[in-house]
């Protein structure tokens, strides 16, 4: 079991129930429009991802919940892709309330799983993407460190409309201890 500690959250690995209580719990932001929505959330479709989740689990990705202090689960955050040849993996993460957003507990998860990434792990780079209009996820990536690298142009069909994709990364000799 994983369990690493941040300044506002801490990360751990999830149980089968922790994968329910964020399907049941994640809201989608209508007015921003940030995220995919997924239509048909269900227990079945949980107990899939926890059951996914755990084949992967050390090999091809690293999963963790996003916890408060107080133990209980905001959001997820994923190290996937992991590439051993390369040194490499892609980010990725979410919160699944709207009020938990906006209050730096996804800049802490990011900064809690990349020493883990660089320093644990050994990983060399680690990317990530998001769509231009998610402005939230922009700030993350930047606070953290990622470079803007590049951008794919109406990559994202969302919403009704078509999106940017932008690609981060960062490089673990860009990261200062």
């Amino acid at each position: 079991m994983i369990k690493l500690q941040g300044e506002k959250i801490y990360l751990a690995t999830m149980e089968r129930e922790h994968c329910k209580k964020v399907w049941e719990e994640t809201e989608y932001d209508f007015t921003q429009h940030t995220d995919m929505f997924i239509i048909g959330r269900s227990s079945e479709n949980a107990n899939e991802w926890f059951d996914n989740m755990q084949k992967e689990q050390g090999e091809k990705q690293i999963y963790l919940g996003i916890f408060l202090p107080d133990g209980a689960i905001i959001g997820d955050i994923s190290l996937w892709g992991l590439d051993w040849k390369n040194r490499s993996s892609s980010l990725g993460y979410g919160l699944t309330k709207l009020e938990y957003r906006g209050k730096g507990y996804v800049s802490d998860a990011v900064k809690v799983i990349l020493q883990y990434a660089f320093s644990h792990l050994g990983l060399e780079r680690v990317s990530a993407s998001t769509q231009d209009g998610n402005i939230g996820s922009k700030r993350v990536l930047e606070k953290c460190g990622f470079t803007l690298e590049g951008r794919e142009r109406k990559a994202v069909y969302l919403a009704g409309r078509r999106h940017d994709r932008l690609i981060y990364g960062l490089l673990a000799e860009d990261v200062v201890t």
